[in-house]
């Protein structure tokens, strides 16, 4: 009985089967690409919308002595800590979904040998798409709230909700 490497270069038809991997990969790389563009658009329509209500409270801090600097630096952080949960949640939803998968896996094929060589995991993609949110969140937030600042602080103010 084979494991390992020694399995996989057993395997006659593994050529066959890598072909048949890139006929499933590519599809599942554009979806996840598209899904990406998607969610860039919801969080900065989100953020937009949530800097746009929040205007009277950003120019109030601005009316209180708060540099734009330091309103913006406010908004960041709270952007940040709004994305970490996110990120959070979603990583223990997907270590839970994962999981389960790999345990109906298991049971269909059987566990993995002992000796068997795994490559990888996947907490590099995890960070990878956690730092990625966090880019795209920042962005997001960055543009309306740079814009709601720009107008001076006594225009807004004066102005009804």
């Amino acid at each position: 009985m084979y494991a390992g490497a020694q399995r996989r270069d057993a395997d006659p038809n593994r050529d066959a089967e890598l072909g048949q991997l890139d006929n499933v990969t590519t599809p599942l790389g554009l979806a996840a690409a598209v899904a990406a563009l998607v969610a860039g658009f919801v969080l900065a329509g989100t953020f937009a919308f949530s800097v746009a209500q929040r205007r009277r409270e950003l120019v109030l801090l601005r009316l209180a002595g708060a540099t734009r600097s330091q309103v913006l630096g406010v908004v960041m952080v709270e952007t940040l800590l709004c994305v970490g949960a996110g990120v959070l949640l979603g990583a223990v939803a997907s270590a839970l979904s994962v999981g389960g998968s790999w345990a109906a896996l298991c049971r269909l094929v059987g566990p993995i040998p002992l000796g068997a060589e795994v490559v990888g995991g996947p907490w590099p993609i995890v960070a990878a798409l956690g730092l990625l949110c966090g880019v795209v969140a920042l962005v997001a937030a960055l543009a309306p709230a740079s814009l709601a600042l720009r107008v001076g602080p006594l225009r807004p103010a004066a102005a009804r909700e």
